[in-house]
């Protein structure tokens, strides 16, 4: 089967967050089993050239996958109205555009059987739209989720809100949905009416021979218990209740050392990774803490094989990975029942699922296999035999092959249904027809009600293209003037003819000059999912 896998993110160049990490080991397991595989992923916003074919990391060891970058730094930077006032939909827009542009470039020379994406973001949306393709959407969890539930301080502003329009038209619209969890199956069948028994459960896996309890540790041996913290610094992961909790493991035992990995965030101006640190200094507990950024996955099997314990204290999760690769690596894990994660550990046998947001109880798990090295050994055995027998990564493809079959079915019914029905070019004209019009509306709007917009229009104006601005304000009397006499002369019109043109060659300096006086202090957003 011909598959092509579409994600943002994709290692190393743009990350290991949890849907790039998803598809790195999904591609490489597509692989072994005979399967012709290609990767698009985003290209580093200003890189104007692809990197090497291959899969881009530890390339001895896996399989050479074809990747292709989409390049996307530079699209739709005229349109400085949505950059300003929809700055998270603007990032969509210049992505998805990308990731669909170099998709229909492949798929033009050699037809793919099947594609699959995230719902996250949207990322398959013209390819559900137009029925180009049989289309398999793997959810990871939409963006419409965090807006609900307000995690990363997201509001339902009609930007966000825009982005989840997005993933449901996604959604709706694709051949076949896989989850990797029937909580998350659950809550996306609720809120887009879709049939609950269509979503295909399939879970995420993890290459079991990397991750192996067998192999190199990156942490010099220690007589006190390892306890480790995987994932971004950010209150969805849940490292503020980890902190609350660190003191109170210490009360009843100093046998232990706790170790945090992952890339430090921030809330506003505020870096998180220091926020903790004056916490767990204020507690006399920094002393047990070390803290270790962001790494990539080649790394982590040693990192996790330096730990006894891991720790995924999460408000929410999905199907995190962090608890696959833990697991993979014979360690106990204590998470929460936030999510999709207790479908993964079984409480009691493999690790310890508690309430999220409680650090007591994050604490009391810890203690119980911190004092008991036997515990320790059971659980850890049994996490590392759940790996092996239900989430190696060739095992989980192998289901998702069945979900490729379904969605090229069902794809042969609906094509002719597609809520898009011209080409595939026509569709990238009429999407970025449909932007730019909304674009020049709003600039119009701005204009019109903006007497300090208007006065820096003309003085930039006048900087920039002094003729231009020269006849403009020779012929705003005159347009008066026929308003009032509703006369026109021949040469009037034909003038005016000539300035429209040469206005209209000019729009994108135009919003060169709106950009220069609004500022550049706005930045893309960056999202990810881990």
């Amino acid at each position: 089967m011909r598959i092509c896998l579409i994600s943002r993110e994709y290692p190393p160049e743009t990350g290991w967050g949890g849907i790039g990490a998803y598809t790195y080991q999904h591609a490489n397991a597509l692989v072994a089993l005979g399967h012709d595989v290609e990767v698009v992923a985003l290209a580093q916003k200003e890189e104007i050239s692809e990197p090497p074919i291959g899969n881009g990391a530890e390339r001895p060891e896996r399989h050479l996958i074809p990747l292709h970058r989409a390049v996307w730094g530079h699209l739709l930077d005229e349109l400085a109205t949505i950059w300003i006032s929809l700055p998270y939909s603007h990032y969509l827009f210049k992505t998805t555009i990308a990731l669909w542009n170099k998709f229909t470039e492949l798929h033009a020379k050699k037809p793919f059987d099947v594609v699959e994406a995230p719902e996250h973001l949207a990322e398959g949306l013209l390819i559900a739209l137009t029925k180009s393709c049989p289309l398999v959407v793997r959810l990871h969890t939409p963006h419409f989720k965090f807006v609900a539930e307000r995690y990363h301080n997201l509001v339902p502003s009609f930007d966000h809100n825009l982005f989840g329009l997005l993933e449901r038209l996604t959604i709706l619209n694709a051949d076949a949905v896989s989850s990797p969890s029937e909580e998350l199956a659950k809550y996306v069948s609720l809120d887009c009416g879709y049939d609950s028994n269509s979503i295909h459960i399939v879970r995420n896996g993890v290459d079991t021979n990397k991750f192996s309890p067998i192999g190199p540790k990156s942490l010099a041996d220690s007589e006190r218990v390892t306890v480790m913290f995987a994932g971004r610094l950010e209150e969805r992961k849940g490292i503020h209740q980890l902190i609350d909790a660190i003191p109170q493991v210490l009360e009843q035992t100093k046998n232990v050392r706790f170790i945090i990995v992952g890339r430090d965030m921030k809330i506003g101006k505020r870096s998180v990774s220091e926020t903790v640190k004056r916490r767990l200094a204020a507690s006399g507990a920094g002393a047990y803490v070390q803290f270790i950024d962001h790494v990539p996955l080649s790394e982590m099997p040693s990192l996790y094989r330096s730990a006894d314990i891991c720790v995924v204290p999460s408000l929410y999760e999905n199907a995190p990975y962090t608890v696959l690769e833990a697991m993979a690596c014979g360690k106990p894990v204590v998470a929460t029942n936030a999510g999709g994660t207790p479908e993964y550990i079984d409480d009691g046998v493999t690790g310890f699922v508690i309430p999220p947001g409680r650090p007591a109880d994050i604490a009391a798990a810890i203690v119980k296999l911190a004092i008991s090295p036997e515990r320790r050994s059971a659980f850890g055995e049994a996490a590392r035999d759940k790996a092996l027998a239900m989430l190696e990564s060739s095992t989980v493809a192998e289901h998702e092959i069945l979900v490729y079959e379904k969605a090229i079915i069902n794809y042969r019914n609906a094509k002719q249904y597609a809520q898009y029905r011209k080409s595939p070019e026509e569709a990238f004209a009429d999407v970025r027809d449909l932007i730019y019009s909304y674009h020049q509306n709003l600039y119009q709007l701005i204009y019109v009600h903006s007497l300090t917009f208007r006065i820096k229009h003309w003085l930039l104006l006048g900087v920039k293209r002094p003729r231009l601005c020269a006849a403009k304000a020779l012929l705003s009397p005159l347009n008066l003037a026929h308003g009032l006499s509703g006369y026109r002369s021949s040469l009037l019109e034909g003038f005016t003819r000539k300035l429209d043109i040469d206005i209209k060659a000019k729009e994108s300096e135009r919003d060169e000059l709106f950009r220069s006086f609004v500022g550049n202090s706005i930045r893309q957003p960056h999202l990810n999912n881990r």
